[in-house]
């Protein structure tokens, strides 16, 4: 059952580019700091009646400095930094928070509902929330 929202955002989320898996995000989220983000960017296609997925790019955001948290809880926008050369665009998606951390093995399985092409991108973004949790989202570029 597909429990997503329509999510406007404002302003773009920058990384800073790391290869990485989604298990290996995983693990790394895990250890890291509260504040912790990362993004992966996803295509997929259907083949005949196989979904593929391929992983275009990852990347990764330590956490936020006193100043940036400040800025934001103003509502003011953020600079992208010169190491930063991946992003989720500010733009329209379909928005879901998982309420679990996917296998890579049944991302398939489990973005099925949201497309609505046969190929596309999306972005599956994981933010280390507490000490104890880390939240997986999916975002799927919407008109």
């Amino acid at each position: 059952m597909q429990r997503a929202i329509r999510l406007h955002l404002i302003d773009p989320l920058y990384y800073q580019s790391s290869l990485f898996t989604l298990s290996s995000l995983v693990r790394k989220a895990e250890k890291a700091v509260i504040g912790y983000d990362a993004a992966i960017r996803y295509s997929y296609s259907f083949q005949d009646e196989k979904l593929e997925l391929k992983q275009q790019e990852s990347g990764e955001r330590k956490g936020y400095t006193e100043a940036e948290k400040a800025v934001i809880e103003s509502g003011g926008k953020l600079d992208r930094k010169e190491n930063e050369d991946m992003e989720i665009p500010a733009s329209s998606y379909l928005f879901e928070q998982l309420p679990f951390i996917p296998e890579e093995a049944d991302l398939p399985r489990i973005i099925l509902p949201y497309l609505e092409k046969r190929s596309g991108t999306f972005f599956l973004r994981l933010y280390k929330e507490n000490i104890l949790e880390c939240v997986v989202q999916l975002l799927f570029p919407s008109p």
